[in-house]
């Protein structure tokens, strides 16, 4: 009995993380931001349009906020001046930006 009530409170200790992780949106996220970036950089490589592009990000990100840091990422990898980049490539770079602005950003 005693080893059913730990392995109760462990799952329940490490799923509070896991809720809270949830809730919070990729667009505040410079790491997330990346990982956003070398996903549509690979579309983009495997000849996915950008309305493909924008149709399968809204399968999958149904925040309002993340939907827009999204499409804001798929809207600069598909601009007809924005250079190809492998996905590591964009990885780094949006990372690079988002952490940029996050320093330049006045804190609260």
């Amino acid at each position: 009995m005693k080893r059913v009530v730990v392995a109760a409170l462990l799952a329940v200790c490490l799923a509070q993380p896991a809720v809270r992780a949830v809730a919070q949106t990729v667009s505040d996220q410079c790491f997330a931001i990346g990982d956003i970036a070398a996903q549509v950089a690979s579309w983009r490589a495997h000849k996915k349009t950008r309305t493909q592009a924008l149709d399968q990000a809204a399968s999958y990100y149904k925040d309002a906020a993340d939907r827009q840091a999204v499409n804001a990422i798929i809207e600069k990898i598909y601009s007809p001046d924005a250079p190809h980049m492998t996905p590591d490539q964009a990885s780094m770079a949006f990372t690079s930006d988002c952490v940029k602005h996050k320093a330049q950003a006045p804190t609260q």
